[in-house]
């Protein structure tokens, strides 16, 4: 059978590394599917021709929230003109969906759940002739010893040119209910030795930057320990490891191990969500903050790691002092990166299935809030500008210095914050297009505006603007 595999990435460098397990299963099955990729920014009309090109008999999506919509409108075109392709959604966003899916008026089947010996089997009866009833198949988590090594199929290409990812576990021991990860049971473990003898030979292929999608890289020390010697041992000094933990949970021996790294070679993100107690049981999260911080503190001031962490606004219980709290915590903790992103209900979690008086989602993704008992619609907005403007300002690491400035203005940095991004959009009523100098005069206005010296500001905001060379704009900002 012709049979392809596809999925729209959300940029050109992200690889799809679903559809290389995927792959990896029907190869071993005795087939050769081929594999396209695309991106969200092309459109269905292209993507559906470049599809029919290569004549498939069966097409395999892999749906995730960012590309759904786009995929659905590639299906309706593939089903209107060329209706004897079968068609199968699968991914983490089809986890949600039940036998009244709409998505089934487009497609053939829609597969829930860990697809690699489900989508196997499908395509065995398929190419039996012995054709399944349309619908939903739900698919039973594989032994994962069982699963074939996909690492060998990433091309020269991908190596050059794209982010690798690799996986060392599946599942989550925690039950966040807003998380697709609180459905696991039970965290399971790919063999070591086979996963190791893997990354050896992706390392020597010149990978040098391995990306974790495991949910919390640190549930078992042990291993940990094991993964984190290899690459100490193996690696050269330019290779870099990006995974998930959950701090109050990482032990000495773990935070002992991070300490031998060179510096820059470990990006981590940690899990924090919230520092409020209240909202964390209403979410079944179960995190010592206090131990979270302690951590925090011990990377920030004894290791090379570059720290990314975390807060959701929108939790059931949160408002905007509890915001203002983790917030302030984190900025005053120096960790590199601090996403604030908006609460998503996503399809097939337990938050889902949740009413919460006073609360409202959008319908269409990614789902996100639109208010809730305590954050109208015009704070959730608000928020949303604020973490526009924070990411362009303080984790795309533009004006680090400039921001110093900043929260002399106010004892709590997100207040300060948050005043500059009500700045902002009353000048420009806008939250993309920002150019780099435009930002700079926009912050330095601001910090005249309220009462900084100016020739200060001028200096610090002029000094970071023309920390890389070639910048030729001309700020003027004392004129």
């Amino acid at each position: 059978m012709e049979i392809l595999l596809t999925t729209a990435n959300a940029r050109y460098f992200h690889c799809a590394f679903g559809l290389r397990r995927l792959e990896a299963s029907l190869r071993v099955a005795g087939y050769h599917p081929h594999v396209h990729e695309f991106t969200i920014q092309q459109s269905p009309f292209e993507i559906a021709e470049a599809l029919l090109a290569l004549q498939p008999q069966v097409i395999g999506f892999g749906v995730y929230i960012w590309n759904v919509e786009l995929l659905n409108h590639v299906a309706e075109i593939l089903h209107a003109v060329s209706p004897g392709i079968v068609l199968i959604f699968g991914g983490p966003e089809m986890l949600g969906e039940t036998e009244e899916s709409l998505y089934l008026n487009v497609v053939d089947y829609v597969i829930r759940g860990e697809g690699e010996r489900a989508l196997t089997e499908l395509i065995r009866q398929l190419d039996a002739g012995s054709k399944p009833k349309k619908g939903i198949i739900d698919a039973s988590p594989p032994d994962l010893e069982e699963l074939p090594s996909p690492y060998d199929l990433y091309t020269d290409e991908d190596i050059r040119n794209r982010i690798v990812y690799v996986e060392s576990s599946r599942g989550c021991p925690y039950r966040c209910t807003f998380c697709l990860s609180s459905r696991d049971e039970r965290v399971r473990y790919f063999s070591l030795d086979s996963f190791l003898a893997a990354m050896r030979v992706l390392l020597d292929r010149g990978v040098r930057l391995f990306k974790f999608t495991d949910r919390t890289f640190n549930t078992d020390e042990r291993r940990v320990l094991e993964i984190m010697d290899f690459f100490l041992e193996q690696s050269s000094g330019d290779t870099q490891l990006h995974f998930e933990i959950m701090p109050d949970r990482i032990s000495p021996a773990v935070l002992e191990k991070i300490e031998a790294f060179p510096g820059k070679a470990l990006h981590l993100e940690l899990g924090v969500q919230s520092f409020s107690q209240e909202v964390q049981r209403r979410i079944r999260r179960n995190q010592n903050i206090e131990r979270t911080m302690e951590t925090i503190d011990f990377l920030r001031n004894n290791t090379g790691a570059a720290l990314h962490a975390d807060l959701i606004v929108g939790l059931p219980g949160e408002d905007t002092t509890s915001v203002a709290i983790g917030f302030d915590a984190l900025v005053n903790s120096g960790v590199q990166e601090i996403q604030v992103g908006l609460l998503k209900r996503l399809k097939g979690t337990p938050l889902a299935d949740e009413s919460d008086a006073g609360s409202a989602f959008d319908a269409t993704p990614p789902y996100e809030v639109l208010q809730t008992q305590h954050l109208s619609f015009s704070d959730i907005q608000g928020m949303k500008r604020f973490a526009r403007y924070f990411d362009l300002y303080y984790n795309h690491g533009n004006f680090s210095k400039s921001l110093e400035l900043l929260w002399q203005t106010n004892p709590s940095p997100f207040h300060a914050f948050e005043e500059f991004a009500s700045y902002i959009w009353q000048k420009e009523k806008r939250t993309h297009g920002l150019p780099l100098a435009q930002l700079a005069k926009l912050l330095f206005s601001f910090l005249h505006y309220k009462g900084l010296n100016r020739e200060l500001a001028a200096h610090t905001i002029e000094m970071e603007f023309r920390r890389l060379p070639g910048r030729k704009d001309v700020l003027d900002l004392l004129q």
